[in-house]
């Protein structure tokens, strides 16, 4: 047995003993191997035993997931409930270990919907590309269709407008100053101040939906043609637009801005479709400043997770979010400096670079 499974960065969290996992599992031993994880305070591990059919995942938790996994109410464990019910695939629970922190989940394998989308360009194949995104956009569309209730841990947290500004404010301090090198002016800072204000405004009063929160191409898992969702435990109240436009604005995967447009075509179809003309109204007028809110603030982390958590270099995914937002033209008189001075002047950092 082993537990001690090589470490990429010096905040690894580490899993419970081998012998304590087999204990759980009722098998007389296990081997344990990290996992490659993304921006996240969770680590990943493999499970192997001969005595298992297949592989399982454990999932080391930290800070207050820990003592929520302790207390019986983490939210990882009520969502996967909630979405299994409503015939969404997520990963199912095994065995839990509050004692340790640690969950053991279903194993999806390791091919994330990312790696498939660029196997398929590669091999020119576009029509898998639609075929497997429209996959993706059903799921939306039963996320759109849970209904809210005062008991659901999803309900008791929303995307306010105190939350949308917040997120602005953080690409300020972690990606428009301390990297752009982007100070305003006094007046400037009160433009900016008050285009948050409305366009948070804005965005808030539609939050009445189930959104995943981080619905892109390294959260979805395909296992012989099925697709998994995970990291779903922050899911929240918000706004209809916000996972299709973070799934089709995604910057991990390298699509030109014609074929984004044309998801977008293809997610606004599928709503009405599946969820009706108001639905689809609601995304087809939002997802246009969703989509410049949600971009500042992915921008935002990439800077934070950079430099702040020493997570490999994900500011070579500005780029590509900032060329999204050029492509888009989403320009907008109610809020310039924010959907035009800021985005120009990003755009002449980085060519100076």
């Amino acid at each position: 047995m082993t537990s001690s499974p090589s470490k990429p960065h010096a905040n690894i969290l580490t899993p419970p003993a081998a012998e304590l996992v087999a204990k759980t599992l009722n098998v007389p031993e296990v081997t344990i191997a990290w996992l490659a994880g993304d921006g996240s305070d969770r680590c990943y591990y493999r499970i192997h035993s001969t005595k298992l059919e297949n592989p399982l995942v454990l999932m080391q938790l930290s800070g207050s997931d820990a003592v929520a996994l302790r207390s019986g109410g983490y939210d990882w464990i009520k969502i996967a409930s909630l979405l299994a019910d409503r015939g969404i695939f997520v990963p199912r629970v095994i065995a839990t270990m509050p004692d340790h922190a640690a969950l053991i989940i279903e194993d999806y394998g390791n091919q994330m919907l990312e790696g498939l989308v660029f196997a398929m360009i590669e091999n020119q194949g576009t029509q898998e590309l639609h075929s497997i995104y429209k996959k993706c956009m059903e799921v939306i569309a039963k996320f759109l269709a849970i209904p809210a209730t005062q008991n659901a841990v999803w309900c008791h947290r929303a995307f306010d407008a105190d939350r949308f500004a917040w997120e602005l404010n953080f690409f300020i301090q972690k990606y428009a100053a301390p990297i752009a090198g982007i100070d305003f002016s006094t007046s400037e800072r009160a433009q900016f101040d008050l285009e948050v204000k409305l366009i948070s405004e804005t965005l808030a009063a539609n939050s009445y939906y189930f959104v995943h929160r981080d619905f892109h191409s390294r959260n979805v898992m395909v296992k012989d043609a099925t697709l998994a969702v995970i990291d779903f435990q922050d899911a929240r109240l918000g706004p209809a637009s916000y996972d299709l436009v973070s799934l089709c604005f995604d910057s991990y995967v390298p699509f030109d801005a014609a074929f984004r447009t044309q998801l977008m075509k293809s997610g606004l179809t599928i709503i009405r479709e599946q969820l009706g003309e108001k639905i689809h109204a609601e995304v087809d007028a939002l997802w246009r400043p969703m989509l410049l809110q949600r971009q500042l603030k992915a921008i935002g982390s990439f800077g934070y997770l950079t430099l702040d958590k020493k997570r490999n270099n994900y500011l070579k995914y500005v780029e590509p979010a900032l060329a999204t937002l050029e492509a888009q033209n989403l320009q907008d008189e109610r809020w310039p400096l924010i959907s035009d001075t800021l985005i120009r002047r990003m755009r002449r950092q980085l060519d100076q670079r």
